[in-house]
């Protein structure tokens, strides 16, 4: 059954911003690896830990490293055009009837870094995945029960 709070233009604007804030989150870990392999490469040249701390120098080649990887950039802007994506979802849907939806983009991102990345996803991890989703359930079915309710008693909804 239909709810019409949820009509299809948002859930389809949900649905592109969850997708999009999935892939920005896969580019980025893409492209920390990527710093991470040259980080450990330039490691042995630099031996950490000689200044007791990190130094306003390192910490800005640091950003500098991370905000030249395209990867990166690459994922910051799909947050960026998500974020558009999400604020039309807020102009037309409640915030605790859409929020719990960011779940399933944790879902989606678990399974894609486990495909795409090749991150190990022990079992526990699936059991918190299904516990996720059966909230995620629960929380918008109980956003079509007064629908039900009122339609059952015979009053008209807006």
């Amino acid at each position: 059954m239909r709810n019409p709070n949820l009509k299809s233009l948002p859930f389809i604007n949900l649905s592109v911003s969850i997708f999009l804030g999935v892939f920005a989150q896969l580019l980025m870990k893409y492209g920390m690896n990527n710093i991470n392999l040259h980080a450990a490469a330039a490691a042995g040249a630099h031996p950490a830990g000689t200044g007791g701390g990190a130094s306003l120098i390192g910490t800005a080649e640091i950003l500098l490293v991370i905000f030249s990887d395209k990867f990166i950039i690459a994922g910051i802007l799909l947050y960026l055009i998500s974020m558009f994506f999400w604020i039309k979802v807020l102009s037309k849907i409640d915030l605790s009837v859409a929020y719990p939806f960011v779940s399933i983009g944790i879902v989606l991102t678990v399974i894609l870094a486990a495909l795409a990345l090749g991150e190990s996803v022990p079992l526990l991890r699936w059991l918190g995945i299904l516990i996720t989703l059966s909230g995620v359930y629960a929380v918008v079915s109980s956003h079509y029960e007064p629908f039900k309710r009122q339609k059952k008693n015979g009053k008209k909804t807006k």
